[in-house]
């Protein structure tokens, strides 16, 4: 791998729904110049693992994986029986994501995405997600994994939206195998400084994520990616860089994720540019 950080791409870039077969699209990160692809493992949507593996090993990629939670299998409910399904379902893709090699478990793992509760009081979701988390991380931890929380804008989730409020939640979850996801988007919408939020993650940065502050391809737009670096290293962090954007806006994956645009000129070509942008200015 080039660089000190490894660069990767999320597999749904070039996706049209979120049923579709990821194992399909592997190659086109091998030929856009990426180290690795990250993956989804989907409540709704299983992941054939021994064939993603096999796929990746014949385009000499590595992979890191994330997860979602939904409105039946949440981990912050009310509900014991949709809490225990968001738990039990964590544990089977920790299993699935050691199983390929991820170093980690990321993506929105504390709530369902887009779940906003009808209370105003908010305390009791999140001891309840943290709870849950507490033991989701014991099997991730044995499995020699992390736990990663991905940090989202205010119109994606309402229970953090600032690494300081995340490193507040990871208080309640106390587990060290547990630690933040950032991505450049949400941060570009929630932080007054990006380098000096990274740097306050520290040692508690798990993965992380960039696209412009539109969520286009980063070589685009008008984000510090300089002092984006700085945080990087000043926080020694060393893991994933990768790139993540839903593109298209006639497709479901773009159209879920609000693109009412087409964000990239060329799909292929855009990737591409992208992972020497990133390899120049962030890995």
């Amino acid at each position: 791998m080039s660089g000190k950080r490894p660069v990767g791409i999320e597999i749904f870039y070039w996706m049209d729904r979120w049923s579709d077969d990821q194992v399909a699209y592997v190659h086109k990160a091998r030929e856009t110049g990426y180290d690795g692809v990250e993956v989804s493992l989907l409540v709704d949507y299983p992941l054939p693992v021994d064939r993603l593996r096999s796929e990746l090993d014949r385009h000499r990629l590595d992979v890191v994986c994330s997860t979602g939670l939904s409105r039946t299998a949440d981990v912050s409910s009310p509900d014991p029986g949709v809490r225990r399904a968001g738990i039990e379902h964590l544990k089977r893709a920790s299993e699935a994501a050691a199983a390929l090699g991820s170093p980690l478990l990321g993506g929105v793992t504390y709530a369902a995405w887009l779940g906003f509760p009808a209370a105003t009081d908010l305390r009791p979701y999140r001891e309840r997600s943290a709870a849950a988390l507490a033991e989701v991380a014991r099997t991730a931890d044995g499995l020699g994994i992390f736990l990663c929380l991905e940090i989202l804008n205010r119109f994606e989730t309402n229970m953090f939206n600032t690494v300081e409020e995340a490193l507040a939640f990871l208080e309640l979850v106390d587990h060290p195998s547990v630690k933040l996801e950032l991505d450049t988007f949400h941060m570009n919408i929630e932080e007054d400084d990006l380098g000096a939020a990274i740097r306050m993650a520290g040692r508690r940065l798990g993965h992380f994520q960039c696209a412009a502050g539109n969520r286009r391809a980063p070589q685009h737009g008008r984000l510090d990616w300089a002092a984006i670096k700085a945080g990087l290293d000043d926080a020694q962090y060393r893991g994933w860089v990768v790139f993540e954007t839903f593109p298209n806006p006639a497709v479901e994956t773009g159209r879920a994720t609000y693109a009412w645009r087409h964000l990239v000129d060329d799909p292929d070509a855009d990737a591409r540019t992208a992972a020497a942008f990133i390899r120049e200015h962030l890995a």
